[in-house]
């Protein structure tokens, strides 16, 4: 085996398929999703407040977000 040089890299492990298997047996996959659509809502809330973002499309994208169909 060569000796690491300041070169070379340590080869990244592949988790995400662990990771996604034990979220599915775990049941946390949906507490993820339901934690990134807080964020997101969050973030579009902070945007607008701070008129980053027209109401038209923030109260169109929180629709989408929520699975609205308007």
């Amino acid at each position: 085996m060569p000796f690491p040089t300041s070169r070379s890299k340590p080869s990244a492990p592949r988790t995400g398929a662990a990771v996604a298997a034990t979220d599915a047996e775990s049941g946390t996959e949906g507490a993820d999703r339901a934690e990134d659509l807080r964020k997101s809502l969050y973030a579009l809330k902070v945007m607008h407040e701070r008129g980053l973002l027209p109401t038209e499309q923030y109260e169109a994208e929180v629709a989408r977000l929520k699975g609205d169909p308007t």
